[in-house]
């Protein structure tokens, strides 16, 4: 049976959570500019194992964009999840996290580490993620420019975003630069990853983006005493392969797991792989009891507030 709901930060941002499923919490962590997209076949797996949580990140999906986008901050992002465990009566849950849902799921471990029965960091950085975005820290550099023009026709560009973004020829475009296997990826399980992040307030997407810029966990690591179980993908071009290992390497009770040929979005390119090694992760770990696999996808969908 699913359930969706809203809860109100304190500033007054609404954000939306939704459940599926029964028995032990498993939260599923966004990546930046996406609603859910990359979670699909792992919501199919684990279904029948486990509560699984979803929830939508301040100006992401069905939640609200801040009244001062500029105040967002990782730390903001982590009280969010605070909010939702609490409003579920979830005292301890395994996080998940894919792309910046790892620095979200890392940076939680800093003051509530006891909420944490396991992480799973998937396709993600534990630091400064512009820094290595494509082998180099042009992003970084170029991204003041970025807001600055943005800041300069808010409303043209905007609307140019919109209309050009979700056409599938950036999926091509995807392909062919090899951000991701178009070998191994269905193009409708990208699309709605486009959709998605067309929709996106510019403005709160450049400033949370400056904020993931900065942060680093490097010093955090290896306090976090949870199980933890990382995967990465050989070929990830946002987020590579070795910030996985050295993260993997920092964290004194991990595992690491690499998808060969595998993208940014390696869940959704090599799904049975993935569910696999979460699987035998989590039965290590006295976490769950080997199943057969379900079939049939699913998906938490946001009801209107």
């Amino acid at each position: 049976m699913e359930r969706s709901h809203y809860l109100t930060a304190p500033d007054g941002t609404k954000i939306w959570y939704g459940t599926v499923g029964r028995g032990p919490a498993l939260v599923l962590c966004d990546g930046l500019a996406c609603d859910g997209f990359i979670w699909p076949y792992v919501i199919d797996r684990f279904i029948d194992d486990f509560t699984i949580v979803r929830w939508h990140y301040r100006g992401h999906g069905a939640s609200g964009v801040p009244e001062d986008p500029e105040s967002i901050s990782l730390d903001q992002m982590c009280d969010d999840l605070a909010l939702v465990l609490d409003a579920l009566d979830i005292d301890q849950a395994i996080l998940a996290g894919h792309s910046m849902g790892v620095q979200v799921i890392l940076n939680f471990c800093e003051a509530r580490q006891e909420r944490v029965r396991a992480l799973i960091p998937i396709c993600g950085s534990y630091k400064h993620p512009l820094d290595t975005f494509h082998g180099s820290d042009l992003m970084r550099r170029i991204l003041p420019y970025l807001r600055r023009a943005v800041d300069s026709a808010p409303l043209a560009i905007q609307k140019t975003w919109e209309t050009l973004l979700p056409r599938q020829i950036w999926y091509k475009v995807a392909v062919q630069s090899a951000e991701v296997n178009g070998q191994l990826l269905r193009q409708q399980d990208f699309l709605p990853y486009l959709e998605h992040a067309s929709r996106m307030d510019l403005h709160f997407f450049l400033s949370l983006l400056s904020a993931l810029s900065l942060h680093s966990a490097e010093e955090l690591l290896a306090e976090i005493t949870a199980p933890t179980l990382v995967i990465a993908g050989e070929n990830d071009t946002f987020t590579p392969m070795f910030r996985s290992v050295e993260m993997a390497e920092m964290l004194p009770n991990s595992k690491l797991v690499v998808v060969p040929e595998g993208t940014h979005v390696a869940p959704l390119e090599m799904p049975e792989l993935v569910n696999e090694a979460i699987e035998k992760f989590l039965h290590r770990h006295a976490m769950l009891t080997l199943t057969q696999s379900a079939t049939s996808p699913t998906q938490i969908a946001p009801s209107s507030p």
